[in-house]
C-alpha cells in the first residue's frame, strides 16, 4: 500500500512538471528608440526619421506610417499626457517611438534605400504644446 501511495505522488509530481513545462509565455520586448523627424508627407501620412544619436537602428532615412499608431505627447514640466495627432507634428521634431525588438530585427529597406519600419506608439519629445 505505501509503494502505491508513494508510486502514486511521483506520477502526480511528474506529470504536473510536464504539463507546465509547455507553458511559455514570449512577451514581446518592446524599445523606446530616439529620433528626429526629417520629412512628412501630410497626404499619405508617412514620416521619414532619422537617428537622434550617432548610433541608431533607423539610419538617416526610414519611413513611419502614422496612419495607424497612437501618438502622444508628455509635458515634462507637470507630467500631463495627452493625445496629439498627425497635424501636430513638425519637421525638426524629436520624438521617442515605441518598436517591437522584433520589428528592428526584420528592418528592411524599401525600393528607395529608405527603411520602412512599423511602429506601436509614437510620442512627441519636444517640448512645445501646452
Amino acid at each position: 500500500m505505501k509503494k502505491m501511495i508513494m508510486a502514486l505522488c511521483i506520477f502526480i509530481c511528474v506529470f504536473t512538471l510536464v504539463a507546465c513545462s509547455g507553458q511559455q509565455t514570449n512577451e514581446p520586448l518592446t524599445l523606446g528608440v530616439n529620433a528626429i523627424i526629417t520629412e512628412i508627407d501630410k497626404e499619405n501620412r508617412i514620416i521619414t526619421t532619422k537617428d537622434s544619436g550617432e548610433e541608431g537602428v533607423l539610419g538617416n532615412d526610414c519611413l513611419i506610417d502614422c496612419s495607424k499608431i497612437p501618438m502622444i505627447y508628455c509635458n515634462y514640466d507637470t507630467q500631463d499626457v495627452v493625445d496629439i495627432t498627425f497635424d501636430d507634428l513638425q519637421v525638426g521634431d524629436e520624438i521617442i517611438l515605441t518598436i517591437r525588438s522584433s520589428e528592428i530585427e526584420n528592418l528592411q529597406k524599401e525600393d528607395d534605400n529608405k527603411a520602412k519600419i512599423a511602429v506601436e506608439q509614437l510620442q512627441l519629445g519636444t517640448q512645445r504644446i501646452k
